[in-house]
């Protein structure tokens, strides 16, 4: 009930500095309906936005559209988004930068940054920006940051980064995602590569992915996967083996591990000394089929807005990136003090191309849990 009163009057306090609708050409040109595909760790955000939005195209547009929120994995809303094509059922959708960056070949998409003024658009962090490059499709939103979730009751000295891991601290004891598994893997294969001082752009050149160049940095997963209590797939493993005492450490993503904290989970975050991997991640995008494309690019603008921010953080909704001029809340403030970034945004990219990702599995099945 206090949430509800609070985005009422922070709706409100939004709505009474913007203009009134004018005239009858906004209500043509706006329909009332819009669909959004969103991702389980975004719907408590996109929900809370719902109502307010409609309050906020009522007062601009003399409509108040009905968003209806679609929860679905990002695979399977990509799945969907392909094979319902060219009548897609959503207007708008939340893909990872892979599949954003196929849908603007394809032509699934429109571009965004038309519809910003220079101002606004500036506005959005340069660095993840440069990150994302999505050529004005779509702009950054999330930060995914694997770190180390390490239970409290460890020595404050015992697991300081990833070469602990398979450490006799952690022995037996530790998690990491399978790459078999979860996008999330491919961020513990990069991982490995830091550790093992590899350049992993050396793995994949001219549509050919060179094993044998990768193979160091396998062989180290394949170390750790051996030393390690199980190969996880994902938060809903992970937590249930943090929660029960069963793993000491896990990687996992930064904004997850804190709001576990947050909730009482006995654990510290541990940003590993050797680097913590990250990747952006895009915003809502709009399909350029849609319907209602005027509805569509505003939600995409309030998903991203100031007022988007103040229910992210009443939320507690860390991993959405602050656009230059905020204040950032505390926790995203520790986590850009306390990591030593390495953007992984280009090897994601390279592991999911088309032109490499079956070699690039298969070596991974292989080397690391078939241990050839």
């Amino acid at each position: 009930m206090l949430r509800v009163r609070w985005l009422t009057w922070l709706c409100a306090a939004l709505l009474s500095a913007l203009p009134m609708a004018n005239g009858a050409m906004a209500r043509e040109d706006v329909g009332g309906e819009l669909v959004v595909y969103s991702a389980p760790g975004v719907s408590a955000l996109f929900e809370a936005l719902v109502e307010p939005f409609a309050q906020y195209t009522q007062n601009k547009f003399g409509v108040a559209v009905k968003v209806d929120i679609v929860t679905r994995s990002v695979p399977v809303a990509w799945t969907t988004l392909q094979t319902e094509w060219p009548n897609p059922s959503g207007d708008v959708y939340l893909l990872y930068a892979e599949h954003m960056a196929e849908g603007i070949r394809r032509g699934y998409l429109q571009p965004l940054r038309p519809h910003y003024s220079d101002a606004e658009w500036t506005r959005f962090d340069p660095e993840a920006m440069r990150a994302l490059d999505a050529d004005g499709y779509a702009a950054p939103f999330i930060m995914t940051a694997i770190v180390l979730a390490v239970q409290s009751s460890l020595p404050e000295d015992a697991v300081t980064g990833w070469t602990d891991l398979p450490g006799d601290a952690l022995k037996g004891r530790f998690t990491f995602d399978s790459a078999m598994s979860v996008g999330a893997g491919y961020s513990a294969v990069a991982a490995a590569a830091l550790v093992q001082g590899s350049d992993w752009h050396d793995w994949f050149k001219d549509g050919r992915f060179d094993e044998a160049a990768a193979r160091p940095t396998l062989e180290l997963m394949r170390h750790w996967a051996g030393n390690a209590l199980t190969m996880t797939q994902g938060s809903g493993t992970i937590r249930p083996l943090l929660a029960r005492g069963e793993a000491l450490a896990s990687a996992w993503w930064w904004a997850n591990t804190m709001q576990e904290i947050r909730d009482g989970l006995p654990l510290r975050i541990v940003y590993p000394k050797e680097g913590t991997v990250t990747a952006v991640q895009p915003g809502p995008v709009v399909t350029s089929v849609t319907k209602n494309p005027l509805a569509a690019i505003e939600w995409v603008k309030f998903a991203h807005s100031d007022f988007s921010a103040q229910v992210s953080r009443k939320l507690n909704y860390l991993a959405r990136i602050p656009l230059t001029g905020e204040d950032p809340p505390p926790e995203w403030k520790e986590f850009t003090a306390k990591a030593k970034q390495v953007p992984i945004d280009r090897f994601r990219a390279s592991v999911l191309d088309p032109a490499y990702k079956e070699a690039f599995i298969d070596a991974y099945r292989r080397i690391v849990l078939q241990q050839q």
